[in-house]
């Protein structure tokens, strides 16, 4: 991209960035633009006072401007008396100091307050988004993306917010500087003006190569976020077949290209800043010669003169330095603009949605209608599924890999909506709102077990946060885990690590198990959920889940025929579709025909 193409894009991402914020701010933004011009004014006031106050110490003529105003000051009858004429002075000079400090707290507070609101704001807009996409587009997302978005990047959006409003300020206060440079000299303003004005255009270009690096530093480091993630989540195998150093060579290779853009960019701006200082200061020497030799300026007026550009220098650094600052971080603010963007067919889910029309009571037939679903960017899916699933039967679906089970599975409790179709639940369409209220009802426990790094009283708590110790005991022994809790020292404030690396793969699995019992489920999805268990403990616990009190309906997704000899009737799926459905004379079929009876 060429560097005109970069800026149009620069100027575009600013303004897009500058009116989320605004829409953010409404009227406290308005509060927020009058503090910032008022502190300007406040402090524009007290450099005018500065003339008569000088024009006093160094006992000059009075003469000009200077003379007039301290001729229209109320205290001007005080005679010839220098202290009489000082004292008034040096008072209204300390009020306005004070009024101003005032000023610029609320000012400071107010954006403060904006800024850390803004963040906070986009955060909750992205994991607004993040919870109301299909779970097709969620599935496909890698978890550093989304860790590095939510957490490194929003910090430097607020950054950027930041720069925006220290940029905002430095502006406002350099308007108001140059427009009392133009009343004590118009001519020496003006040479300053033009030379600052060469300065900014020869400055811009700089920011899109900041923006550029920014990108590029942004990148480097979520390769890094990445790179942690992969090796913190393959710890046990690289550890087990001595593969640390080749995470290590690629942490470092990643590492050393972070380090050689941070390189280039502090590079960039210290140039900008060198160039910039060398301008102004250039500006300043030549307002002083043609001050002194050309216009011939007065003692008190040219050294106020000074004493504003000197003034002048600190907020256009600051405007200068933050505006690099801002570019450097824009990026990171696009990245989650272009998240939400991927993410925004996603409907958010309102609480009174998921009330309306009803819960899903106890456990209901379970109807699919001709439903098809491919998953985007591939042929793999199910075709043409027309199945019926009796209220509290105990189905078994079976089949090789990629025959369409865990899609059927996803179907089956809402995750994916069908491309043709319909699935009903009892005489209601899993659809809209109908489909997350299905979700809340329902419990799914999937073969790769999630559990918090925190303690099992919390990790069970997490499917029904009312839950007494009672109901988590009683959970706990309908899965067998009742023994693993009671030889806890801890018991059920015993802490899992992170993805319950503490405990091993089948306690990790009655756990969550028993966590998806905490709800009382209609329906209990079980895919895979039981394949690290023994064949004996699972056959024991199986039978335990066919004779619940509550009785769901049970869908145990398996590939160990020992795992289906319980169930009333097994769904074998290929290719996307059920090639045999068998019923089984087991004691749970028996169990369920008498129930019936």
């Amino acid at each position: 991209m060429d560097k005109h193409g970069a800026g149009r894009e620069l100027a575009r991402s600013a303004w897009d960035f500058f009116r989320d914020f605004r829409t953010h701010a409404g009227g406290d933004g308005l509060k927020a633009a009058v503090l910032i011009m008022l502190g300007a004014g406040l402090e524009g006031v007290g450099l005018v006072l500065l003339v008569p106050l000088l024009d006093l110490v160094v006992g000059g003529d009075r003469g000009g401007w200077a003379a007039a105003l301290a001729g229209r000051l109320p205290w001007r009858s005080a005679g010839d008396d220098p202290l009489a004429r000082l004292l008034p002075l040096l008072a209204c000079f300390a009020l306005l100091v004070g009024l101003r400090a005032v000023v610029l707290w609320h000012r400071d507070v107010l954006l403060a307050t904006l800024r850390i609101g803004f963040v906070e704001e986009q955060r909750t807009r992205l994991v607004a988004r993040l919870i109301a996409a299909p779970w097709t587009r969620l599935s496909a997302l890698p978890h550093a993306r989304v860790n590095h978005l939510l957490s490194s990047d929003i910090i430097l959006t607020g950054a950027c917010a930041h720069f925006m409003l220290q940029g905002a300020t430095s502006l406002f206060l350099l308007l108001v500087q140059w427009g009392l440079a133009c009343l004590f000299s118009a001519p020496l303003a003006a040479v300053t003006g033009v030379l600052l004005a060469v300065a900014t255009l020869a400055l811009l270009p700089q920011l899109a190569r900041s923006r550029r690096l920014g990108r590029e530093v942004a990148d480097a480091n979520l390769q890094l976020a990445t790179s942690g993630a992969q090796f913190l989540g393959g710890l046990k195998l690289a550890l087990s077949q001595n593969m640390q150093q080749r995470f290590a060579d690629e942490f470092n290779g990643t590492l050393g290209r972070l380090m050689g853009r941070q390189v280039a960019l502090t590079r960039e701006q210290t140039k900008a800043q060198l160039a910039f200082t060398t301008l102004a200061s250039l500006a300043g020497a030549a307002a002083i010669m043609v001050g002194v030799w050309a216009l011939d300026v007065p003692p008190a007026v040219l050294i106020v003169f000074v004493l504003v550009l000197a003034r002048m220098s600190a907020p256009a650094a600051q405007l200068q330095q933050g505006a690099q600052q801002f570019a450097n971080f824009l990026p990171s603010y696009e990245k989650i603009r272009a998240l939400e963007a991927e993410l925004a067919d996603g409907a958010p889910v309102v609480a009174a949605e998921i009330a309306d029309g009803g819960a899903f009571a106890g456990p209901q037939p379970i109807r699919f209608h001709q439903v098809s679903y491919r998953h985007p960017g591939g042929d793999r899916g199910v075709s043409g599924l027309d199945l019926a699933l009796e209220a509290g039967s105990f189905v078994g679906v079976t089949g090789a890999s990629g025959a369409g089970k865990t899609t059927f599975a996803d179907l089956l409790v809402g995750l994916t909506a069908p491309d043709t179709g319909t699935i009903t639940v009892g005489d209601r369409a899993l659809a809209g709102a109908a489909r997350r209220q299905w979700a809340a009802a329902i419990a799914y426990a999937p073969q790769d077990t999630f559990l918090f790094h925190d303690s099992i009283r919390a990790n069970l708590a997490w499917a029904n946060p009312s839950a007494s110790e009672a109901d988590m005991r009683a959970a706990l022994g309908l899965v067998g885990a009742s023994a693993l809790v009671d030889r806890l020292e801890q018991g059920l404030d015993t802490v899992v690590g992170a993805q319950g690396g503490l405990l091993s793969g089948g306690e990790r699995q009655r756990l969550a198990l028993a966590r998806a019992l905490m709800r009382e489920p209609p329906l209990l999805v079980l895919d895979e959920s039981t394949s690290a268990i023994d064949i004996a403990g699972e056959r024991a616990l199986l039978a335990g889940l066919a004779t619940l009190p509550w009785r769901p309906t049970i869908v145990l997704i398996a590939h160990r025929r020992e795992s289906l000899m319980l169930c009333d009737r097994v769904l074998e799926f290929a290719e996307g579709r059920v090639i045999a459905d068998r019923r089984m004379g087991t004691p749970a079929a028996q169990a369920s025909a008498h129930r019936a009876r």
